[in-house]
C-alpha cells in the first residue's frame, strides 16, 4: 500500500470519529448542529490525533511504548483534550454553561469510542479473508468508521426526539449535581482504557465489544433514570412552591376585599358630609371634597386594583402566582410595590417556567432586601412583545451599589455565605438561548433587566 493511501486511510478515520462526536454530543444537549462549527473542531480533533499518533510512534521507535500502560494514558489524553476542545467549542458558539456542554461532550466520546470498537471488532470476527490489502483496510477501517457515523446519527435523533436533554438538563441545576454528574461521564469514557491499563492481557474479541457496547445502554439508561429522579424532584419543590404561592394570591385577594369593605363605610361617611355641602351650595367645599375622596381612593385601594389588573394580565399562572407573593412580602416589610404589566404576558416563553421563576424569583428576593429600609420602593414590568418578553426589576438604595462586582463570582452586599443568588441567575440566563441581562443604574434605582426570547 503507498503511503497516501494509508495516510487517507487515517484521516478518513480521525475524520469520522471527529464528526460522530460532534453530532452525539449535540443530540446529547438537544442542540441544533452548527456546521461551521464543525470545521473548527474537525481541524482541533486532527491536530490534538496526529499529535498524539506522533509521539506514541516516536516512543515506539526509541522502545519506550512496549508497555500497554503508554498507549492506555494516550488514549485517555486524546479523549479527555478532544472533549474539552468541543465542550468549549459548543459553551462559547450556543450559549450553553461550560460544565454542561463538556459534560456532554465526554459522555457522548464514551459512546461513539464504545460504539467504534465494537463495530471494529464485530467486522474482524466475521469479515472473510482476502489476499487484497485495500479491499481488506477498507472492510477494517472505512466500514467500521462509517458504521460508527451512523450509530452517532441514529443516537442523537431518538435522544432529541425522546427530549433527553430536557432530563439531562435537570443534572445541572446544582453544583453537586454538575460535578458528580461529570464525574460519572468522566468514570464512563475512561473504563476501556482503564481496562486495558488494568488487565493488559484481555484480547479484546465481538464479545470483548459487546460488553462495552452494553455499558452504553446502562450508562445512558442510569443517566436518564438519575436525570428524571432530579427533575421529578424539581417539579415536587416547584408544586410546592406553587401551592404557597397560590395561598399568598388568595391572601392578596381576601386583603383587597377587605379594603373594599373599610372604603365603602368611610365613603358612605364621607358622602354625607357631601350632600350636606351640596345642599348650602359650598362648591369649593364640594371641589376640596372630590380631591381629597380621590387621594384617599388611590392610598386604599389603587395601588392594589392596579396589581390585580396587572397579576390578571399575566396568563403564565406560576409566574403570576410568584409576583402574588412577592407582592405580599413587600407589604409585609412595608415596602412599595408597583407592578406594571400592560399587555398579556403568554404562557408559552422561551425561557424553562422552573428557570424563570427562579431567575426572577432572585431578582426580586435581591431588590427587597436592598429596599428594605424607610421609604422602600421595588417596581416590575413585564411588557410582552411579539418576539420577546421583555422584564425588569428596579429598586432604591441608600448606598450605591458597585457595577462591576456583580459579574465576580460570590459577589453579594449581604455578607459571609451569601452571594450565590446571582451566580446562579447568571447560570439560567447562561444557558436560555437567546436570553439577553442587563443591570444599570438610573435615577436613583438599580435596574436589572432580562430579555427572554419568543417559543
Amino acid at each position: 500500500m503507498s503511503l497516501t493511501f494509508r495516510i487517507a486511510t487515517v484521516i478518513y478515520s480521525f475524520g469520522m470519529m471527529s464528526f460522530a462526536l460532534f453530532v452525539q454530543s449535540t443530540g446529547i444537549l438537544g442542540l441544533k448542529i452548527k456546521w461551521r462549527l464543525l470545521p473548527v473542531f474537525f481541524i482541533c480533533a486532527e491536530v490534538l490525533q496526529w499529535i498524539s499518533l506522533g509521539i506514541s510512534i516516536l516512543m515506539t521507535l526509541i522502545g519506550i511504548n512496549e508497555d500497554i500502560a503508554s498507549s492506555s494514558l494516550f488514549d485517555i489524553f486524546c479523549y479527555t483534550s478532544t472533549a474539552f476542545i468541543l465542550g468549549w467549542l459548543l459553551s462559547r458558539n450556543l450559549r450553553v454553561p461550560l460544565i454542561h456542554a463538556i459534560t456532554a461532550s465526554i459522555l457522548g466520546t464514551f459512546i461513539i469510542n464504545t460504539a467504534n470498537s465494537l463495530m471494529v471488532q464485530v467486522v474482524e470476527e466475521y469479515s472473510p479473508l482476502f489476499d487484497r490489502q485495500h479491499f481488506l483496510v477498507f472492510i477494517h477501517f472505512y466500514i467500521p468508521y462509517t458504521l460508527t457515523l451512523v450509530v452517532a446519527v441514529l443516537t442523537s435523533f431518538i435522544l432529541k426526539k425522546s427530549e433527553f436533554y430536557r432530563y439531562f438538563s435537570a443534572l445541572f441545576r446544582s453544583r453537586f449535581r454538575s460535578i458528580f454528574t461529570l464525574f460519572l461521564c468522566y468514570v464512563l469514557m475512561c473504563i476501556m482504557p482503564l481496562l486495558q491499563l488494568i488487565a493488559p492481557e484481555t484480547t479484546p474479541d465481538a464479545g470483548y465489544a459487546t460488553f462495552f457496547f452494553s455499558l452504553i445502554v446502562i450508562g445512558l439508561f442510569l443517566i436518564q433514570f438519575a436525570a428524571m429522579y432530579a427533575a421529578g424532584q424539581d417539579k415536587i419543590k416547584a408544586q410546592e412552591e406553587t401551592i404557597l404561592q397560590q395561598q399568598a394570591h388568595m391572601a392578596l385577594l381576601e386583603e383587597l376585599q377587605q379594603e373594599i369593605r373599610a372604603f365603602r363605610h368611610d365613603f358612605t361617611n364621607l358622602f354625607s358630609g357631601l350632600t350636606l355641602q351640596a345642599q348650602e351650595g359650598d362648591l369649593a367645599g364640594i371641589q376640596d371634597f372630590m380631591k381629597r375622596t380621590s387621594s384617599y381612593f388611590d392610598e386604599k385601594l389603587g395601588n392594589e386594583i392596579a396589581q390585580m389588573d396587572g397579576l390578571n394580565n399575566i396568563e403564565l399562572y406560576p409566574l403570576r402566582s410568584l409576583l402574588a407573593t412577592k407582592l405580599a412580602k413587600m407589604r409585609q416589610m412595608h415596602v412599595k410595590g408597583v407592578l406594571e404589566a400592560l399587555n398579556p404576558v403568554r404562557k408559552e416563553q422561551g425561557m424553562d417556567t422552573d428557570d424563570l421563576l427562579r431567575a426572577l424569583g432572585i431578582l426580586l428576593d435581591n431588590a427587597i432586601e436592598a429596599a428594605s429600609s424607610p421609604n422602600g420602593e421595588v417596581h416590575i414590568v413585564l411588557l410582552q412583545e411579539e418576539k420577546s418578553l421583555y422584564l425588569a426589576v428596579a429598586n432604591n438604595y441608600d448606598k450605591t451599589p458597585d457595577l462591576n462586582a456583580f459579574t465576580r463570582k460570590g459577589y453579594t452586599t449581604k455578607g459571609k455565605g451569601h452571594g450565590t443568588g446571582l451566580s446562579s441567575y447568571r447560570r439560567i440566563v447562561a444557558r436560555c438561548r437567546g436570553c439577553a441581562s442587563r443591570t444599570y443604574l438610573k435615577n436613583g434605582m438599580l435596574i436589572q433587566e432580562l430579555h427572554i426570547p419568543a417559543v
